[in-house]
């Protein structure tokens, strides 16, 4: 049963490729640069794609922000244009108070 078992083994060692080979080492260099290519590669695009992202959102934020600006240059006009028409009412009613003043008197 022993004898067996190593024949077994040696049979099972014997199939396997034979590493020192030139050709192998060269195609197993291959494969492994092509496997990190693809790594490299989907890396790269990743990259890409979280900068393009980034630079979308930034955009959006600065149109953001000049958007909001206008709309409190426009709201700040508003509040001017309502400060001067009570400015000039009270003007107006205290020219009026004042007639009435000087011709009761």
């Amino acid at each position: 049963m022993k004898q067996y078992c190593i024949i077994s083994l040696q049979e099972v060692l014997n199939l396997l490729p034979d590493v020192t080979s030139p050709q192998f080492v060269e195609a197993h260099n291959v494969q492994t640069n092509d496997q990190l290519m693809c790594v490299y590669m989907g890396s790269l695009v990743r990259t890409v794609i979280a900068l393009h992202n980034l630079i979308d959102n930034k955009l959006s934020l600065q149109k953001s922000e000049k958007e909001k600006e206008k709309s409190e240059g426009k709201k700040e006009e508003k509040k001017e244009e309502k400060r001067e028409s009570k400015e000039t009412k009270e003007s107006k009613d205290d020219g009026e108070r004042s007639k009435e003043k000087s011709t009761k008197k």
